[in-house]
């Protein structure tokens, strides 16, 4: 008697599958729908994120947030055509703050300045890492018992509202003149301040008490806002003090 033929099976690369479509993701912007949906979950319920971050595999529902945070920093690396070209607003900023051209020689400011930019690419992600990884060592609000591993990923998890924010906010950038420009620099830090600070009360354990949650998330809002802060500053101070030697060409 003859065996029923076995169901047909669906082809290695058949990208009418829902996983198929997940990898496409991942081979085009190394990201998978597991990571839109961390992203998502982060800003809409971050109480189930933190509540993740102490599983080893974070539940097998999100994305480690330390990953996540570099994706969004390679967002911005990517994104700099928009915010970094020699006729945007922060190019002409950042020739103007450097130092006085008298100072450096009379070469090509503009290039001096696109290198700087360049070189600030390559140390930020190193300097946001270290940064905010010994800040994450060293704050402890986020319930007695919370190993270092897991303070670590609970803190990314809290930075990446803002740091989409600051991937959103390239895409406005060739809209502003420098003057524009400066004056959303103290509203913008404002505005990622309270977002840190909202993202913890939101994520904190509903157990805790309100008072509790409130000054925890006050706290982390000004510790990782002052974190974002000193990394734009030494970041530049060791750009401008790499180059400088060189000046213009």
């Amino acid at each position: 008697m003859t065996a029923p033929p076995e169901p047909a099976r669906h082809a290695d690369d058949d990208m009418s599958r829902a996983s198929g479509w997940d990898a496409l993701l991942d081979d085009l912007f190394g990201l998978n729908v597991r990571a839109l949906k961390s992203m998502r979950a982060i800003i809409v319920s971050p109480r189930a994120v933190f509540d993740a971050a102490r599983d080893a595999d974070w539940l097998g529902r999100f994305t480690p947030s330390i990953r996540l945070a570099f994706t969004l920093i390679a967002a911005m690396v990517f994104l700099r055509f928009l915010w970094g070209g020699e006729d945007s607003a922060l190019h002409e900023m950042t020739k103007s703050g450097l130092t006085n051209p008298d100072v450096l020689g009379r070469g090509d400011m503009d290039q001096f300045t696109q290198d700087y930019l360049g070189l600030w690419l390559v140390l930020f992600p190193f300097s946001y890492f270290c940064v905010h990884a010994l800040l994450a060592l060293l704050l402890r609000i986020w319930g007695t018992g919370t190993s270092a591993p897991v303070r670590l990923r609970l803190y990314f998890a809290a930075l990446l509202p803002g740091l989409l924010l600051g991937v959103l906010s390239t895409i406005a950038m060739p809209m502003l003149d420098v003057a524009l420009f400066e004056q959303t620099l103290v509203p913008a830090l404002t505005l990622t301040g309270l977002i840190y600070a909202l993202t913890v009360f939101r994520g904190l354990p509903a157990a805790m008490a309100p008072q509790g949650r409130t000054w925890r998330s006050i706290l982390f809002g000004c510790v990782a806002l002052c974190g974002d802060l000193f990394i734009a500053v030494s970041t530049f101070v060791i750009g401008f003090a790499w180059l400088y030697e060189r000046g213009p060409v």
